[in-house]
């Protein structure tokens, strides 16, 4: 099961701890809760990634929409902190590039 959490909100960003299994019905609960984010106003969000356990395709798709959207907000969606498998398949999805994915977890640099 996935966990999405609210860890620090600001004007200038939103950050969110997911923990769990970013695949199935968990990547539609990230999804829908960046969804409920940008529909307030959040138009930064950064995803800190580290208790991610693991990721497939649906979850890939989940962070390629949800950048989408916020782009279209002219907002920004960022990625910090993921583990080891998560990374792997972030790059080599060429998702670590285009989400700027960092090794920590910073807030403020998400545009």
């Amino acid at each position: 099961m996935l966990e999405v959490t609210v860890t620090e909100s600001s004007p200038a960003s939103t950050l969110l701890a997911v923990s769990g299994e970013l695949a199935g019905s968990g990547a539609e609960r990230l999804l829908s809760r960046l969804d409920r984010l940008l529909d307030q106003g959040h138009r930064y969000v950064v995803l800190d990634l580290s208790a991610v356990t693991f990721c497939d395709s649906s979850g890939i798709s989940a962070l390629v929409r949800g950048h989408a959207r916020a782009s279209a907000t002219a907002g920004g969606l960022r990625l910090s902190a993921a583990s080891e498998q998560v990374t792997r398949v972030l790059e080599l999805s060429g998702l670590a590039r285009m989400l700027g994915l960092r090794s920590t977890v910073e807030p403020e640099a998400v545009h």
